[in-house]
């Protein structure tokens, strides 16, 4: 992403100022500098000149004819994300005795790294680097000297433009709350769907023990005639199957077991999704959780039974399985 190439990007302003404003203006910063790149023999002179002491200190050599303020970090809005992007930074080069030229540039990390910005294509012919092999100490010094941008000094290139200090700072924080926001419905959502799908997985698989329990038992005209308690049973007529709820369970539950099968999700919580779903009717509420009871109680049965809708049952698994 090379961000350096986008002329709005770099954003160079090019003025003079009077030597009074570098001299006392920036000494306290100078020095302030200065301290963080002792340890790499390097300093900004009193003119502002960056320079390699030897290990011994004895012999000195010119790096660049400028002095380097970083002033903001840069970062760029893509309309996704929000990326670190760069220092923002303020070259300072003696133009006659009385005054400096001082250029405001951006520099991307990528234009850093490479010190291709360092060419008449985006800084002034006054700003000059003595060799090219010593760029490595001119970048090592902008990188250094970057921690002394305050925390809220930002600007961030967003829409073609660039938004800086206070602005820059809500800009930011706006937006990752807003993209925290998407991230955690996206996660809510993803974890919905999941849910959805273990669900529907384990109503299949439930509606299909069922319907092989169905062929197994001996089904009754409801509510006429008696159950035989001997054996396993049900009622239907035209519209419903009415099967006893717990021997029901009892049975699906050992069903599950001989094939293996584990429900991902409770049974109470697949009695309301089937509830939900129009297979099984209800006719109370359990008090604690709020869901949907799938055992049905009939004034004609003694029996708590699923009460079960037969062109649901089937149109549910028709789907399922597609």
């Amino acid at each position: 992403m090379e961000k350096y190439q986008s002329e709005e990007f770099i954003e160079k302003f090019s003025e003079k100022v009077k030597d009074s404003v570098f001299d006392y203006g920036l000494d306290d910063i100078r020095t302030k500098i200065n301290r963080i790149l002792q340890k790499e023999n390097l300093y900004f002179d009193g003119e502002g000149y960056l320079l390699l002491q030897s290990e011994s200190k004895e012999n000195e050599t010119r790096i660049c004819n400028f002095f380097v303020l970083p002033t903001h970090s840069l970062y760029y809005d893509d309309g996704e994300k929000i990326h670190e992007a760069g220092i923002s930074v303020e070259l300072y080069s003696r133009f006659n005795e009385d005054k400096y030229k001082r250029i405001l540039v951006n520099l991307s990390d990528e234009a850093i790294e490479k010190g291709n910005w360092m060419s008449i294509e985006f800084i002034d012919r006054d700003f000059l680097i003595y060799k090219s092999d010593l760029y490595r100490y001119l970048r090592i010094a902008i990188k250094l000297s970057s921690r002394i941008i305050k925390e809220k000094a930002k600007k961030i290139f967003y829409n073609d433009e660039w938004l800086e200090d206070g602005e820059a700072v809500e800009h930011i924080a706006e937006s990752r709350r807003e993209r925290k926001v998407i991230s955690i419905m996206k996660i809510v959502n993803g974890n919905e769907q999941e849910n959805n799908q273990k669900e529907a997985t384990d109503a299949v698989m439930f509606l299909r023990a069922q319907s092989q329990y169905i062929s197994e038992i001996k089904m009754l005209v409801f509510p006429l005639e008696p159950s035989d308690e001997e054996g396993e049973w049900g009622w239907e007529d035209n519209d419903y199957y009415y099967l006893v709820y717990s021997k029901t369970w009892s049975w699906i539950r050992a069903y599950f077991t001989r094939k293996g099968f584990k429900l991902r999700i409770t049974e109470k919580d697949l009695d309301h999704f089937l509830v939900e779903s129009g297979i099984f009717e209800s006719n109370e509420i359990r008090s604690k959780t709020n869901l949907k009871r799938a055992d049905f109680r009939t004034s004609q049965l003694s029996n708590r039974v699923f009460k079960i809708n037969k062109l649901r049952f089937n149109e549910f698994l028709l789907d399922m399985e597609k």
